[in-house]
């Protein structure tokens, strides 16, 4: 069971590796393989021990012929007893390293060489580990070799521990929904490949060492191994591996699901992105030249209708309304133009307050009548142009508002800001009747538009998208549970440090 368990694992992490090529997939890759590496080891090594009872040969090998045919490979015990050694030092290395990724709590943002010193007290076993140099210091001391046990199985505990306190602390700290599902996902993974690794982590390389030696019995090893199991033991070990090993390969597949439909979604995107910045400038200069046309048009009415001709007065009334869509039709081909067209972003530090000014005078001047509640950190800042965010924000705000009012509500619509791990979060919260599951699918595309009107061509959320990623962030969007819809804008969080020579700040 143990070699279907690495297996899995090991292929799920280099399914990962291959969809997801980045630093995350490399370091979980090279977590699963020194899993995998320890298990095999362990695994050969009480092959070749022998003195296990019969339930716990068909759990570890399946039958007694492939524990024969394991137990006869040809592998040196110095090369077994590091091999042992490398995955037992190293997966709990990556698994720190791993947490520290994914954590970001203000000291280590503080101190980020911190996360290198984690490779010291590895380095230093496996030197201490390696075959020379464990047998000159147990023959000059033997108790030398009960030290280094507890050595090494000290610091590995504590680095599993650590791991997990900061994994644990960063997923209760989370609040965005969204954010905690994915985080969840890596969580699990991490929390079931560490306990699958602590069920043998008590494997001694020592052990492998002193195989012909009477000294090496005392040394711990896997400790069901030392015991003769029940059938609830043996039951509630079986039980204890797969629940580890299924959830770890579960959690993981689930988390590269959802991140590769992501990416592909991403992907489709940004192919009807390149469609229409193809089209949309030829067609929006024939369209203009088309309402000059009609703009010449309206003043030979309007010329005609300053004759004293009083049966025009209706006409008169129809003109206005068609120039007023006249000049709608003129602002939305502007709008379109700078949407598509190559735009040049300037990002500077801005602090929110700054955004919130901004923001707030822009919805008013449409919706003088509008309700708008903010609740934003002025002090934090941002790397934004304050221009084009601001403008993403008085978007997503009149969509909002917009959607409340069809809702036939009036409740304010709100913008708050939080900070989420490496993130500060600007949200938009509606109180709508939602979105359906067909318009999430295509809400950021351009030219599709929810709502029945002439006037809406669809390129609005296609526009906050735009300048969103402009600004090195993404964008998000769920319906809340009591109600209405929330758009996330996720901007990589902006920190300063003082350096100790010289007193200049930079990111």
């Amino acid at each position: 069971m143990l070699f279907v368990l690495s297996a899995g694992l090991l292929l799920g992490s280099l399914t990962v590796l291959i969809l997801r090529k980045n630093r995350e997939s490399l370091l979980l890759a090279a977590m699963c393989l020194a899993l995998t590496v320890f298990l095999v080891g362990i695994m050969i090594f009480i092959a070749k021990k022998g003195g296990i009872t019969r339930q716990l040969e068909l759990f570890l090998f399946f039958s007694r012929e492939l524990r024969t045919w394991v137990q006869f490979r040809l592998i040196m015990l110095d090369q077994l007893g590091y091999l042992i050694a490398l995955g037992r030092h190293i997966f709990p290395l990556l698994l720190l390293e791993m947490a520290m990724h994914y954590s970001m709590p203000a000291w280590m943002r503080r101190f980020p060489r911190v996360r290198y010193y984690a490779v010291v007290l590895p380095a230093v076993t496996l030197v201490l580990y390696l075959p020379g140099v464990y047998r000159w210091l147990v023959e000059a001391s033997p108790w030398t070799q009960a030290a280094l046990y507890y050595f090494s199985w000290l610091w590995v505990v504590g680095y599993v521990a650590l791991s997990i306190a900061l994994l644990a602390a960063e997923l209760f700290s989370i609040t965005v929904p969204f954010c905690r599902r994915r985080f969840a996902q890596i969580a699990v993974c991490l929390l079931s490949l560490s306990a699958l690794y602590l069920l043998y982590s008590g494997q001694d390389p020592g052990q492998v060492y002193s195989f012909y030696s009477y000294d090496y019995l005392w040394i711990r090893g896997v400790g069901y191994l030392q015991y003769s199991l029940t059938m609830w033991g043996y039951a509630l070990l079986v039980v204890g591996n797969v629940i580890c090993g299924v959830l770890g390969l579960g959690s993981l597949l689930r988390y590269t699901r959802d991140a590769y439909a992501s990416d592909r979604d991403d992907m489709a995107l940004e192919r009807k992105f390149d469609v229409a910045r193809t089209g949309a400038s030829v067609f929006v200069h024939s369209i203009k030249n088309q309402l000059l046309a009609n703009r010449v048009l309206f003043k030979r009415i309007r010329a005609e209708l300053d004759r004293p001709e009083p049966d025009l007065e209706k006409l008169r009334e129809y003109t206005e309304s068609l120039s007023e869509s006249n000049e709608l039709l003129a602002a939305r081909s502007e709008e379109l133009y700078r949407t598509v067209k190559a735009k040049s972003v300037r990002l500077v530090p801005v602090r929110l307050d700054r955004l919130e000014e901004i923001t707030r005078q822009r919805f008013f001047k449409k919706y003088p009548e509008g309700r708008l509640r903010i609740q934003m950190d002025g002090e934090t800042r941002v790397l934004a142009d304050e221009n084009y965010l601001s403008e993403a924000l008085y978007n997503l705000l009149t969509n909002a508002w917009e959607a409340t009012l069809e809702a036939g509500r009036t409740e304010p619509v709100e913008l708050f800001s939080h900070q989420e791990r490496m993130y500060t979060v600007l949200e938009v919260r509606d109180q709508g009747t939602g979105i359906s599951p067909e318009k999430l699918k295509h809400i950021f595309e351009p030219f599709y538009s929810g709502k029945n009107t002439n006037f809406n061509w669809g390129m609005g959320l296609y526009h906050v998208r735009a300048i969103v990623r402009s600004h090195l962030g993404s964008i998000r969007v769920e319906n809340r549970p009591d109600g209405g819809a929330s758009f996330l804008i996720l901007l990589p969080r902006y920190t300063v440090r003082t350096l100790q020579r010289g007193g200049a700040a930079r990111l």
